[in-house]
């Protein structure tokens, strides 16, 4: 028993040492004797590799630092070489240095209205040419060529001065306030345009008979130059009409007709239809739009009317539980409701609408919460007043309003002077412009007792069928009085209609 377990500690003793020693000389040679030769092969072809000496990374950052310099360098000459060369333009006469800024395009302005505040007091102490030179290219830009025009340059320039007699420019002016208003404006009426012409393309594939056009694109940008002017002249209206119902209808001595027998005594009729004075304002306001731009426009708001009373109805198609789902059973806004939104919001808020976005429910909430703020005025005007009038005996001295709200306040509807009188005047809408005795009076004074007028949509066919426009009339003061009637012609706005 002990041979044996000698013997069995000698095998185990010399099983470890040869096991150590099979580790050892494969840790040392790599395992077997051909891998250990392949192994040496390779590291013996392999290139040493050598440490990048600090000598050559210096070269290299002393090269680097060079390119530096010179780039500082060449920066710091260029900002010397720009500062002397703005040095010698502003060393130029003034009226040079005008005419070269009148040259550049309205990005190019208000980009250099940035650059510093010596540049920006001279292009507000400037501000009239200026704006005067970007107005003008605004007014070439929305005049585009095509074929019935005869001279687009003597249209492009009956284009500004059309505008700028609806909004003349305050003289003298130390500010670009004109230009940014005019500019919100414009903006405003291309939308508004864009909003019709959809609605228009909309309605034009439901005439029995008319073509169905592979690129309206074409079609839809005659009509937008087309309807260019008579959007701005309804833009203005809008706004004399709103001012002349919140400021000066409540200052007139209605007269009082007498009372009948169902009419309770305090409830005479206090609509703006029953004011002649009012009346004579609107039929004086007509008198200064030339014929030539009375009639598109009368139609442009009569495609707007179109266009929101169909924005502002639910689908019929829908039964009752999927009208229910949908919203479509909330109640539609009443005349009375449009009336009062198209006169108080005029173009701005008409332009927010569209028959192809958004929802039933979100346009007719965006009307109510228009109106709602409209109707809610006269009170918030007492509580306004009442807090004014407290906090000026509280402080000596008054805050002046902010310069942005004064850039502002002439585009946005005066809801601090609505009053309950104004409110009460606003007519019905089937009642305002389209059926109104001064539009339909100044409109057929105008033309020939043989002419008739064609319907809005007749309108929008005679010129997507390219019937001839007048001309554009002169702008003098002495031939004023002849331009407002129309001159002989078969013009798109009068019958017959032709087929496209």
């Amino acid at each position: 028993m002990e041979t044996q377990h000698r013997v069995g500690l000698n095998t185990m003793g010399v099983a470890g040492v040869l096991r150590r020693s099979s580790t050892v000389n494969f840790l040392d040679n790599g395992g077997s004797s051909g891998e250990s030769s392949r192994r040496t092969s390779v590291v013996a072809e392999s290139p040493s590799s050598r440490r990048p000496s600090l000598g050559g990374l210096s070269l290299r950052l002393s090269s680097r630092s060079k390119k530096s310099n010179a780039t500082r360098d060449l920066d710091a000459s260029a900002g010397i070489a720009a500062q002397r060369l703005g040095e010698a333009f502003f060393s130029l006469p003034e009226e040079i240095i005008i005419q070269v800024l009148c040259h550049l395009s309205l990005p190019d302005i208000f980009a250099l209205r940035r650059t510093s505040r010596t540049v920006y007091s001279f292009l507000q102490a400037n501000a009239c040419p200026i704006s005067r030179s970007l107005l003008q290219q605004c007014a070439y830009e929305h005049t585009p060529y095509t074929i019935e025009m005869n001279d687009p340059e003597v249209q492009a320039e009956y284009t500004y001065d059309y505008i700028s007699t609806l909004y003349p420019q305050p003289l003298p002016s130390s500010s670009m306030d004109y230009l940014l208003q005019m500019l919100k404006r414009q903006n405003q009426i291309d939308k508004m345009l864009a909003v019709t012409m959809q609605f228009v393309q909309m309605r034009i594939y439901m005439i029995p008979g008319s073509p169905r056009f592979e690129d309206f694109r074409p079609y839809k940008t005659k009509l937008t130059r087309r309807m260019h002017l008579a959007a701005w002249t309804m833009y203005h209206f809008l706004e004399k009409y709103r001012d002349m119902l919140v400021h000066e209808h409540p200052k007139h001595r209605q007269q009082r007709q007498p009372v009948s027998s169902d009419q309770e005594p305090g409830h005479e009729d206090r609509n703006v239809l029953s004011c002649p004075s009012c009346a004579e304002l609107v039929k004086s306001l007509l008198s200064t739009y030339p014929g030539t731009e009375l009639i598109p426009a009368y139609h442009f708001y009569d495609l707007c009317r179109q266009h929101l009373r169909s924005l502002s109805r639910a689908p019929t198609y829908a039964g009752t539980i999927e009208r229910r789902l949908r919203g479509w059973s909330r109640k539609s806004p009443t005349d009375t409701d449009l009336a009062q939104y198209v006169i108080f919001g005029g173009i701005p808020e008409l332009s927010k609408l569209s028959m192809l976005k958004g929802s039933y429910s979100s346009r007719i909430e965006l009307v109510g919460a228009f109106n709602d703020k409209v109707s809610s005025a006269p009170t918030t005007k007492r509580v306004t007043v009442a807090t004014s009038a407290y906090s000026s005996l509280a402080e000596s001295s008054a805050v002046s309003p902010a310069s942005f709200y004064e850039l502002t306040s002439a585009l946005q509807p005066p809801l601090a002077s609505v009053s309950y009188d104004s409110l009460a005047a606003v007519p019905d809408l089937e009642h305002f412009i389209i059926d109104s005795d001064e539009w339909v009076t100044t409109m057929f004074e105008l033309v020939k007792p043989e002419d008739q007028i064609v319907s809005a949509f007749g309108f929008v066919q005679n010129i997507l069928a390219g019937k001839k426009e007048p001309d554009p009339p002169s702008r003098r003061a002495d031939d004023r009085r002849d331009n407002q009637r129309i001159e002989d012609g078969d013009f798109d706005f009068l019958a017959p209609v032709k087929d496209f």
